[in-house]
């Protein structure tokens, strides 16, 4: 199943006696380094050919690279064995360094101006190359600047997954090392996690020193009269009746006031760090859970499945946790050789039951049907796929949630989805939630029990408190409708809203013209402006 190679020689292969390893243990986490350990006898074949700091190693889980990396250090024991501790490869980042510069542009344009400068400085096999960047900004422009000598790893982490997130996910296609920059990863696992089934533990983590009830967001800093940069940085008493601070009350009721900040250095407008602080201060009160679990890996007993991967999404189903949703994998830890000790670390906001793909029970139609689809060679693949209805009500104390959902699974394999849409209506103390739901994944791809491309779509209406919400899980703007008011909120901040027969809105763009009363604005074919008065 594995096999491990330093600078293409064979370490290890289960098919090879001389070939022995000790140990072997994984540790891979989102948008770290990540780690491998293994110890050498002194006996092997290539004791001595393993060097700190210079030897590629490069592990293998059937075809699927697990990791690579290169030696950091060793040990040598009292039978002279060696244990071997290697870091992964975005630990290269590491061994350049990002010389004082002053960046203005895309995303995507200031990851190429960082890999461009580490690739000046190391070695080829050491190289990456700009792949796919789906991380966006609002304005599609950042300013980003450092006076300071930092490594590259560091200015990446700094500048761009602590101010915008995202994932640093390394692709490997032939001998070409592309560095992607990810909002999402859209990878569904072929294997789930059930109870009764292969989840073995579990723990629901709720950590709270990283939420904050109240922020004092920055900006950048201001200039002097000659343009130079003070040690002063713009807030937001400007435009927020002369404080400098956001309080969410209801968080504060919960928790407390709990102070924090934080530094947007592209920011130059009062009112624009105002929204993005608001947003901030939201993501801040409402942190996720995590779940931390151990299962069975399905793969090790039926070939059909692939193991689970670092960043793809794993469906969780235990009715007595009430958890039945999708979780993002955030960290693994795996014993090569001791395979019930794995663990997996998934996140993601716990939400519960899902409705239409939880464990209630459900009247099954069985009308089996036949789904033709072209595959990527071109040629048909004909598969057959079981579909199941669902009608379901639940009642809780608190809550009624009744689901109506149609469900395509591969026939006789009740654990491969492929797609699906529902309805669900939850009713609670508070008020109403209609939730739409669709999901498709690469049937292709779930046939061969491989990690699956898959599109997962909810939308939602929210009543509550004489309001009216309407917005998309996973996108930034929601409108609210209010019998006064009806707002445009983007992460959860109020950018525009109309009331007492007025548009207020933070920022405007208007794509062709502008007309105020008898005064037009409009744009010509030569690029000039006209100012016009209509009658």
């Amino acid at each position: 199943m594995y096999r491990l190679y330093c600078d293409g020689l064979t370490l290890y292969n289960d098919r090879l006696e001389n070939l022995k390893i000790l140990d072997p243990s994984v540790e891979l986490e989102e948008n770290k380094t990540g780690s491998f350990v293994f110890g050498m006898p002194a006996d092997h074949p290539y004791y001595g050919l393993v060097r700190r700091m210079k030897s590629i190693i490069t592990l293998y889980q059937d075809d699927y690279l697990l990791f690579r990396g290169r030696v950091l250090d060793e040990e040598i024991g009292w039978h002279n064995e060696k244990v071997i501790n290697c870091e992964g490869e975005l630990a290269f980042l590491l061994d350049s360094i990002q010389r004082p510069y002053d960046y203005s542009g895309t995303i995507s344009g200031f990851l190429n101006l960082l890999i461009t400068r580490h690739n000046e400085q190391v070695e080829e096999n050491k190289w990456f190359t700009v792949g796919n960047v789906t991380v966006t900004d609002a304005n599609d422009y950042i300013v980003r600047s450092n006076i300071d000598y930092t490594d590259t790893w560091t200015e990446l982490q700094n500048k761009l997954i602590d101010l915008l997130g995202g994932y640093i996910v390394v692709r490997h296609e032939g001998y070409i090392n592309y560095i992607d920059y990810l909002q999402d990863i859209t990878l569904l696992s072929p294997q789930a996690i059930t109870f009764g089934v292969n989840l073995l533990d579990l723990k629901r983590i709720r950590k709270g020193k990283d939420i904050a009830t109240a922020l004092i967001p920055l900006g950048a800093k201001l200039k002097d009269d000659e343009g130079k940069d003070t040690d002063i940085r713009l807030t937001i008493e400007s435009v927020n009746a002369g404080v400098d601070l956001l309080v969410d009350e209801e968080a504060k009721a919960q928790h407390g006031l709990i102070v924090k900040t934080v530094i947007f250095d592209d920011v130059t407008d009062a009112t624009n760090l105002l929204t993005k602080g608001q947003a901030h201060l939201a993501d801040l009160v409402n942190l996720p859970d995590t779940i931390e679990l151990t299962a069975a890996d399905t793969a090790a007993m039926d070939k059909a499945f692939s193991s689970f991967h670092l960043g793809t999404q794993v469906r969780v189903t235990s009715n007595p946790h009430g958890i039945g949703q999708l979780f993002r994998v955030s960290k693994l830890s795996i014993k090569l050789f001791e395979p019930v000790a794995n663990k997996l670390t998934l996140g993601g906001a716990f939400v519960g039951f899902s409705g239409a793909l939880n464990g209630l029970s459900h009247v099954q139609s069985n009308i089996l049907q036949t789904v033709e689809k072209t595959a990527k060679t071109a040629s048909e693949t004909v598969y057959n796929v079981e579909q199941n209805l669902l009608a379901s009500i639940q009642v809780e104390s608190d809550n009624i949630k009744s689901t109506v959902a149609e469900n395509y699974y591969l026939k006789e394999d009740t654990d491969a989805l492929v797609s699906s849409i529902s309805t669900t209506v939850e009713h609670t103390l508070s008020g109403l939630e209609i939730q739409f739901e669709t999901f498709q994944a690469d049937i292709d791809a779930v046939a061969k029990g491989l990690d699956a491309e898959y599109e997962e779509i909810k939308k939602y209406i929210r009543f509550g408190d004489g309001k009216i919400l309407l917005g998309e899980v996973g996108n930034e703007l929601e409108l609210q409708i209010a019998n006064d008011r009806i707002s445009f909120l983007q992460d959860g901040a109020e950018v525009a809203y109309f009331s007492n027969r007025k548009l207020y809105v933070t920022d405007g763009e208007y794509t062709h013209s502008l007309r105020i009363g008898n005064l037009a604005i409009t744009p010509r074919s030569n690029k000039n402006t006209s100012i016009n008065i209509v009658t």
